[in-house]
């Protein structure tokens, strides 16, 4: 059985968004898994069904990325009227939780616009999430679909009445940590009718609600989840996301949200799968709360996929293999080249598709790792052991008495390093980063 909180974590370029897509179709469709397991395109059409559907929800953490993006917030809106108004808005992981407690609550009767309950509140919108009441004085009303669930399943399973609900009678016969009963009491003028119309009637007078149909899994994909104010974004609901406080286990745990103060606790069924790049060293350390809550599953460089891969005469998985083990002594194994950059090479085995991908993105990518150190570029590339004419990097003859005058001496560090741009197209160019005996 997957882990209901895992993170993919590695180099760029190893394939983390790749494992998500497998890991997701591990917990939604095992069968069409391991049916397609060696189909790509299959597999990603299936994926792409499912989050269309709503099964697989996504997003990217990012440092402006916050609570109220991910669980609830205010967001101002302006009536016919033209008044400001403020009303507490879902956010992503929240609405996903609240997608399966609807479908956990048995589809009890939806709410329609226009529909009235009490004496004189109508109903004015109605979405999944919440439904927004228009009281008698004309002012707006957002309630949570979580709390008219909640209620309608206490009525069902007979805890309390509807007639109770009305009274007040209710609160003690549920425990003070399910509902709160300052908020329940305060809507009691309508609130019994719409859970009485959620459950509906039938000729006898008695409720029948909806047969249960109880969901599948749900899978939130976090991107980049290092990316974000981990502990900013989660708030409360840390705690809430551990196996044993999801809701229906031995030790559920329920908080009360800040903005709707409702009740709120993580279904047992939403499975949280992040990605995280090693290689970023604008990032902090993942707090250590979320880690003794997620299970960490390593994504290393593979370069057994390329062993088949060779562009005139270069091996591939061997090109990218000895690479790594430069890039891991001069610097760590976090910041090694991922084999995905090199796998558009077995569609295209060509020496002009190997030119633009060093270009392009590994060289760029080296000097990003090693802050224009070009030394340890050379290194990497095994440079100082190639031909002038194979090497990537060189080093322009230059007059530095008539640039700057016999009064100034410039350092090591100051050397001035350029591209051999005609490097690039030569095969021995290649050969020589993995071939040191190869020379002038």
């Amino acid at each position: 059985m997957p882990s209901l909180n895992q993170i993919f974590f590695g180099p760029p370029g190893t394939g983390k968004t790749y494992a998500t897509v497998e890991a997701t179709l591990q917990i939604l469709d095992q069968p069409f898994l391991a049916k397609n397991a060696s189909s790509r395109s299959a597999l990603k059409a299936r994926f792409d069904e499912l989050l269309a559907a709503g099964d697989v929800r996504f997003v990217t953490f990012h440092q402006s990325f916050s609570y109220e993006d991910f669980v609830e917030g205010l967001r101002a809106t302006t009536d016919e009227q033209g008044q400001i108004r403020y009303e507490v808005v879902s956010g992503v992981f929240k609405s996903l939780c609240e997608s399966v407690a609807t479908e956990l609550s048995g589809k009890y009767r939806a709410f329609k616009v226009g529909d009235r309950y009490g004496t004189g509140y109508k109903v004015t919108r109605a979405t999944p999430d919440v439904v927004e009441i228009e009281k008698p004085q004309g002012k707006h009303l957002p309630i949570g679909m979580s709390l008219l669930n909640t209620l309608a399943s206490y009525v069902d399973a007979g805890t309390f009445t509807i007639e109770e609900l009305g009274n007040g009678r209710w609160d003690k016969k549920v425990p003070g940590s399910i509902l709160d009963p300052f908020l329940v009491n305060g809507y009691k003028n309508f609130l019994p009718s719409m859970v009485e119309h959620m459950l509906g009637k039938n000729e006898e007078g008695l409720f029948e609600p909806a047969p249960v149909q109880h969901s599948d899994a749900k899978v939130l994909i976090i991107d980049e989840i290092n990316r974000g104010n981990v502990s900013r974004i989660f708030g409360e609901l840390i705690t809430l996301i551990e196996p044993s406080k999801r809701a229906g286990a031995a030790e559920a745990l329920e908080v009360t949200l800040p903005y709707s103060k409702e009740r709120f606790s993580i279904p047992g069924n939403i499975h949280l799968i992040g990605t995280m790049n090693t290689a970023d060293r604008s990032l902090a350390a993942l707090d250590i709360a979320l880690r003794r809550r997620f299970t960490f599953i390593e994504v290393p460089p593979n370069p057994e996929l390329l062993d088949e891969v060779e562009v005139d005469g270069i091996a591939i998985g061997e090109l990218l293999s000895v690479m790594n083990q430069r890039i891991a002594v001069l610097l760590d194994r976090d910041h090694c080249l991922g084999h995905a950059y090199f796998m558009p090479l077995k569609d295209e085995p060509t020496l002009a598709r190997l030119e633009g991908i060093f270009r392009e993105q590994i060289l760029p990518l080296l000097q990003e790792y090693f802050f224009e150190n070009w030394q340890r570029i050379q290194w990497v590339l095994n440079d100082q052991r190639k031909a002038p004419e194979n090497s990537f990097l060189i080093q322009p003859n230059q007059d530095l008495i008539a640039l700057f005058g016999d009064a100034v001496t410039v350092g090591q560090s100051n050397e001035r390093w350029e591209l051999n741009a005609e490097a690039f197209a030569r095969v021995d160019a290649y050969l020589g980063v993995i071939n040191h005996e190869l020379r002038k």
